[in-house]
């Protein structure tokens, strides 16, 4: 027995081991003891290098590392002034790399320049304001800042290309055909600003609401469960719209020409009556789209290049779900699936199954491993967040990244999707099946592989230690898992391999 548990041990160390490779450390990188301690990352689109900015109370150490993780360079600064919360994105110009900021309102802009040459930082505070317009988001392409916008009541989006001197590029791009009649008025029509706006619960309705999601990582149902997406493909930005239960709405964005095309796909509900709920998700040139009820359930891929369904699975309340690889699985207030130590349990019957997911906000999410499609299927419900915003593991600085405070209407997750898929605190209950296709998406046999979230959870749970400064980011299509050892005193950074 003891050989037998010895030979466990080393195959769990031997896995972990080559699951991640340590890319850097930093002695000395903290200072202080008892300062509060984050630490962020800008990757270099264009030439693989990395920015690691460490905050310690009111002061930024920005540490620039090659290709290789070796060090370049190095400054120490005092942060922007506490009033710019939200981290918006980055440009990056040679060695020189731009942190754009805003206010908690999006009413003031301002940007600060590490120059690695010089080894000197320098603030810039913008004169720059989207009158009559809302903030919507921010995405990072070709190592410049995009800040989008929607001018108020129309559909109108508006999309800022920052260059090296801040001054801005305006492109003006119309999501009219978006527009419909509004039920009961002969001569108001619901806009894309209507589109995107979010009930608060109050009088008005002031608060965009849209998810950004990063297809490179897995996504939760909590997530995928929005009405409104962003996705950012290399130079092209899709739009995507739920609001129907007939239509997915898609407005596709190129980045170099700023042109768009909107296209309209069929819901399953569309063709065939008795679904009450519906959503949709895009990846790897597909649509997958999901409608259900307590009565049956349906979800469809598309291929986005040809413009056809290719598959189609069908599942009624009398039906065992063949095309499960999992359980059905319902948990409270977990951050991914099979990962919440409390309240999961399993269900056996599929007429429980959808009567839970069609009383829940619906979703579908897409993940790809060792050329087999993950595809999870379920719903989620949110019970309660307490203070109105859903926080993150790892920001408590003087920063905000991609969080909305009280009633006004901050980032939503700019700068870092990654983390906030992994780490977001929001209470849920949600409930879901695990289903795995072949790349013609039909089912297999077989358990649900690891994906690269699985690998960072089992990483945590072995280091032991009262980690800071955790930060998760995408890298030369790898996850990072940065923290700070306070034990050792060392700034630590690993990646993963797929």
């Amino acid at each position: 027995m003891k050989r037998y548990i010895i030979l466990l041990s080393l195959l769990l160390i031997y896995f972990l081991s080559s699951a991640q490779e340590k890319v850097f450390e930093l002695e000395g990188g903290f200072l202080k003891f008892q300062s509060k301690k984050e630490s962020y990352a800008l990757p270099n689109q264009l030439t693989g290098d990395l920015m690691l900015l460490l905050e310690e109370g009111r002061q930024f150490h920005a540490h620039l590392l090659d290709s290789n993780y070796a060090s370049i360079s190095k400054i120490t600064t005092k942060t922007i002034p506490s009033k710019y919360r939200y981290i918006l994105g980055y440009n990056v110009d040679g060695n020189m790399y731009s942190i754009f900021f805003s206010d908690s309102w999006n009413t003031r802009f301002g940007a600060q320049t590490f120059n690695f040459e010089t080894k000197t930082a320098t603030n810039t505070f913008l004169d720059f304001k989207i009158k009559g317009e809302k903030y919507v988001e921010s995405v990072v392409y070709n190592n410049k800042i995009h800040l989008i916008t929607i001018t108020k009541k129309s559909s109108d989006l508006n999309i800022y290309t920052f260059d090296k001197q801040f001054t801005p590029t305006k492109n003006i791009i119309s999501l009219k055909e978006l527009e419909y009649p509004k039920a009961g008025s002969r001569n108001n029509t619901i806009n894309a600003y209507d589109l995107l706006l979010s009930d608060t619960g109050g009088m008005t309705r002031s608060v965009i609401d849209i998810e950004k999601i990063e297809g490179s990582n897995p996504n939760v149902i909590e997530t995928t469960s929005k009405e409104n997406k962003l996705y950012q493909f290399n130079n092209q930005l899709i739009f995507s719209f739920d609001y129907s239960n007939k239509k997915t709405q898609l407005s596709f964005i190129d980045l170099e020409t700023f042109e768009a095309l909107i296209k309209s796909y069929d819901k399953p509900s569309e063709t065939e009556e008795g679904y009450r709920k519906s959503n949709s998700y895009i990846f790897d040139n597909k649509l997958f789209q999901i409608a259900s009820s307590n009565q049956k359930m349906k979800f469809t891929v598309l291929d986005l290049r040809i413009e056809e369904i290719i598959k189609e699975y069908k599942v009624t309340k009398e039906d065992t779900i063949r095309f499960k690889n999992s359980p059905i699985i319902q948990e409270g207030g977990g951050i991914l699936p099979g990962f919440s130590e409390n309240r999961v349990r399993e269900m056996e019957k599929t007429s429980k199954y959808l009567r839970k997911i069609s009383s829940s906000d619906l979703g579908i999410s897409v993940y790809k491993v060792d050329n087999e499609y993950n595809i999870v299927l379920g719903g989620t419900k949110e019970i309660t967040t307490g203070n109105g915003y859903s926080a993150m593991n790892g920001f408590g600085g003087s920063f905000v990244v991609g969080s909305t405070i009280g009633s006004s209407t901050g980032a939503l997750i700019s700068f870092n999707p990654t983390f906030y898929n992994y780490s977001s605190y929001t209470t849920t209950k949600s409930t879901y099946i695990n289903c795995l296709f072949d790349n013609n998406f039909d089912h297999i046999q077989g358990d649900i592989k690891k994906n690269g979230y699985d690998r960072l959870f089992e990483f945590e749970d072995n280091l032991n230690i009262k980690t800071k400064a955790v930060n998760i980011f995408l890298h030369k299509d790898r996850l990072h898992y940065g923290f700070f050892d306070p034990k050792k005193r060392i700034y630590e950074l690993y990646s993963f391999k797929e």
